[in-house]
């Protein structure tokens, strides 16, 4: 045997049978065959395939996310626009509506057309890698328009900011608004129980507190019966209507002790003014038989015009006392400043007669004495308007050489048989006071703008 030939002896016995090496082989390398063709020719298609499948995947997922911020950026924009509506109702925001339904309109297509895309690409199963391309083009370019319109959709929410922002603020006054109003009713309702447990309380506050509670009824119909202004302004009233019932039965204490010590003593005037009444027609005679018809004729109205007052004053203090017997104390306090502006006036006319008598009886007693006031006073006022000159300005010595005339005119009266002194005091006081009006002016001037 050649050396070849034992070598081949050599192969066969160690595969242990005494087979042709061909065909011992042939197995081996067939089942190698395919390994070998996935590791060479197929193995850059696999990897394209997988490629696509994740950047199809990942698009997916981009446009899922789209849809999703889409979605809860629709549903905000729907709770503010409702938010709005309700403080501002329908026709407040009809602009709004009107720009929210357009902008709505392209979101359900955007929408509509990423659920349509979702169903023809099911991209769960096994597809082929064209397949996968195809999904992940039309999922981007579905991704795009979902962030298109959501831009639409921020773009609206901020032409909507100030009128959400004023809804908004709106909203946030109403809680504390109708806490508010709740327990204002309650303290006015337990300031009225007050009232009637002192033996205070009145049918007026009584209906008062009803109408209140009427309120508070409307009130727990709440916004969606009111809107949110209507529940606002109902608030509003039950605060401010309750507060000044409470404050006003907080007072009925106080009050009643005003009007019961007011009464009295309007009562006890009343009666003083009666007293003095007697008094004004002796005065009056002494002036008609003492002095000259003008200077009386005006008050002989005097004496009829206080009986019509106190008669008024009695009526209303008769008035008023019913009223506190009623627990009324608003209406009686009322009655009571009647009757005392009333009788004020009774005393004024009543003092007006003992005034004139006793000015006119010290000024024929000694009418130097008023002349020489006025002189006085004329002769100050000289000196001012000299001011350290040796002439007075022509303005000032005008009006102050009228006067004196007028001084002159009025004291040339008194040499008569039967003077009109209250014509002579009514002159003399008035040219004191035209006096003291130059004074003012010559001041005024001379202290210059600057000093005011």
């Amino acid at each position: 045997m050649t050396g070849a030939g034992v070598v081949v002896g050599t192969a066969r016995r160690s595969l242990g049978v005494g087979v042709p090496l061909s065909l011992t082989l042939a197995p081996l390398v067939l089942a190698l065959l395919p390994a070998a063709f996935a590791g060479g020719e197929t193995r850059p298609w696999r990897r394209r395939k997988d490629a696509a499948r994740s950047a199809a995947l990942a698009a997916r997922e981009a446009a899922g996310e789209a849809f999703l911020q889409l979605d809860t950026a629709q549903r905000d924009m729907m709770l503010s626009l409702e938010t709005v509506r309700a403080v501002r109702g329908a026709q407040g925001t009809e602009d709004a509506l009107r720009s929210f339904a357009a902008v709505s309109l392209r979101i359900d297509e955007a929408s509509a057309a990423y659920i349509g895309l979702m169903d023809r690409h099911p991209l769960d199963v096994e597809l082929e890698t064209d397949e996968y391309e195809a999904a992940r083009r039309e999922l981007e370019d579905t991704a795009r328009r979902l962030d298109a319109v959501r831009q639409d959709l921020d773009r609206f929410g901020a032409s909507l900011g100030p009128l959400l922002a004023h809804a908004e603020q709106a909203l946030a006054q109403l809680p504390p608004a109708v806490d508010r109003a709740r327990r204002a009713a309650a303290e006015a309702a337990r300031a009225v129980a007050d009232t009637e447990r002192a033996g205070l309380g009145t049918a007026t506050l009584t209906t008062r507190l009803a109408a209140i509670r009427t309120d508070l009824a409307e009130l727990d119909r709440g916004p969606a019966a009111l809107g949110i202004p209507g529940t606002l302004e109902v608030a509003e009233r039950i605060e401010t209507t309750a507060g000044e019932l409470r404050a006003e039965a907080e007072r009925l204490p106080r009050q009643r002790e005003e009007v019961t010590n007011r009464l009295s003593s309007l009562r006890t005037r009343t009666q003083a003014l009666e007293s003095r009444l007697a008094t004004v027609d002796p005065a009056l005679s002494r002036l008609r038989r003492d002095y000259a018809q003008s200077c009386w004729t005006d008050l002989e109205h005097v004496p009829a015009k206080v009986r019509q007052s106190l008669g008024i004053a009695h009526a209303r203090l008769e008035e008023a006392g019913a009223a506190a017997g009623r627990g009324e104390y608003t209406d009686a306090a009322s009655r009571l400043a009647t009757a005392r502006a009333t009788l004020k006036n009774a005393d004024e006319a009543m003092a007006s007669v003992h005034d004139r008598l006793h000015a006119l009886e010290d000024v024929a007693h000694d009418p130097e004495a008023e002349l020489e006031r006025t002189r006085f006073a004329l002769r100050d006022a000289q000196r001012l308007a000299l001011g350290g000159r040796a002439n007075a300005e022509e303005r000032y010595a005008r009006r102050l050489d009228a006067l004196v005339f007028r001084l002159e005119a009025i004291t040339a009266e008194i040499g008569q048989p039967r003077p009109d002194w209250w014509r002579f005091l009514s002159e003399t006081r008035a040219i004191r006071a035209e006096v003291a009006d130059t004074v003012h002016v010559i001041r005024e001037d001379r202290a210059g703008p600057g000093t005011h």
